[in-house]
């Protein structure tokens, strides 16, 4: 038995039909106009939870990228101020060594503390230097402080011992900033280990430049536990001159004949013994001590200032340039350690950048493919829908002229 279709069901199955063929022919037309092949995420949620995934993930990648950019910045200005203290600690050392030439006279020397004195407020201002947005490079995590200050004549130290650190990577933070404190002011004299000085009462012509570490267990049990040696010079019945090194205790651990360049080893360092030394004459070695570069600086321009030639007085003069020099290896090496660190930064940033690119550029190959509409599919689709449509309004209107009062108009 064939059932009726009443009027409203009549009207109503086709309408229906045509609204959902305009809504189809709606977001093809919008998939054309944007490219775009998820623009509800009813229509394919799989899909569009995967997009909304990876969206997030190349906006922190961005994010990162960013944040390194800023990193990258602010170590290369830090590498370049590393770089020129280094340099002018090296030209300091280098006057150093001319004034330790003996034909050097006192107003030679008067000119080079000038010269030294030029260095140390150059060194103040590249130890202050700031990065282009006004933090400064080497006060640690504190980067709105200026960190050194010349104060009655001695440099101080106003930042701390942190870092500030900058996240390049998920879980992975690099420092961008150095203390000033590990820079240049915590470092050790003489050869990190030993330090040598004269007595201010000898009267030869003697002095004694600190090498190379030759035991390294030694030299560091001396300098943990604070072990000091005395070098004594003597005179036999012969007239020929000895030494002996004495412990805080009083024990003799070495001794022998002297003659000019004589190398000893005390406590794992060496120790070179040079020019005509006096009986009595005393020369103290003990663990080195930590000192900024500023006061090796500053005690640079005090004993050019001072001077001293022949005898006592030059052996004085040239034992503080040897000691003067030992300590502007110290500091260059520190120069070195915090150069180092820095590269090691700048080489991270670069290797997590290149893994951050590739991951982007996988990323957004993938996306592509989650969400880019496949144009001709969809014109062809839209050209097909369309007449359909067409087809269908031209058929529901013929209904709507079919009714019964039409008909018995006829």
């Amino acid at each position: 038995m064939i059932s009726a279709i009443s009027t409203p069901n009549s009207y109503a199955l086709p309408t229906n039909a045509i609204l959902a063929d305009q809504s189809q022919l709606t977001m093809l037309n919008q998939e054309l106009a944007t490219g775009q092949a998820i623009s509800n995420p009813g229509g394919n949620p799989t899909a569009a939870s995967q997009n909304v995934q990876i969206t997030q993930q190349i906006a922190a990648l961005t994010l990162d990228g960013e944040t390194a950019g800023l990193a990258q910045s602010s170590l290369q200005t830090l590498s370049s101020t590393i770089g020129s203290i280094s340099s002018l600690v090296q030209s300091l050392r280098q006057t150093a060594l001319t004034a330790a030439n003996g034909t050097v006279n006192g107003q030679d020397r008067q000119a080079l503390a000038i010269s030294v004195n030029e260095g140390l407020q150059q060194l103040l201002q590249l130890g202050n230097s700031q990065t282009p947005d006004g933090n400064y490079l080497l006060s640690g995590s504190q980067s709105s402080t200026s960190p050194f200050a010349l104060n009655g004549g001695a440099v101080s130290y106003e930042g701390n011992a942190g870092t500030n650190r900058l996240q390049i990577a998920p879980g992975l933070t690099i420092p961008t900033s150095l203390s000033g404190q590990f820079l240049l002011m915590d470092i050790p004299t003489g050869n990190g280990y030993a330090a040598v000085n004269a007595a201010s009462g000898n009267v030869g012509a003697a002095t004694v430049a600190v090498g190379g570490v030759t035991n390294l267990a030694a030299a560091t049990a001396m300098d943990v536990q604070n072990q000091s040696y005395s070098l004594q010079f003597s005179t036999g019945s012969a007239g020929a001159s000895g030494y002996a090194v004495v412990n805080a205790s009083g024990t003799t651990v070495a001794s022998g004949s002297y003659t000019p360049n004589t190398v000893i080893d005390v406590a794992g360092s060496q120790f070179t013994l040079q020019g005509t030394p006096a009986a009595g004459d005393v020369f103290t070695i003990a663990p080195a001590k930590n000192q900024s570069l500023f006061q090796t600086v500053q005690q640079m321009s005090t004993l050019l200032s001072q001077g001293g030639s022949g005898g006592a007085p030059g052996a004085q003069f040239d034992q503080g340039m040897n000691n003067i020099l030992s300590n502007f290896n110290q500091g260059l090496t520190r120069l070195l350690t915090g150069q180092a660190a820095v590269g090691s930064s700048l080489a991270q940033i670069n290797a997590v950048s290149q893994t951050n690119s590739t991951q982007q550029t996988n990323d957004a190959i993938t996306q592509s493919g989650l969400i880019s509409a496949n144009l001709p599919a969809v014109a062809t689709a839209f050209e097909q829908g369309s007449t359909a449509l067409q087809a269908a309004l031209g058929a529901f209107s013929a209904i709507q002229g079919m009714n019964l009062f039409t008909t018995l108009k006829l």
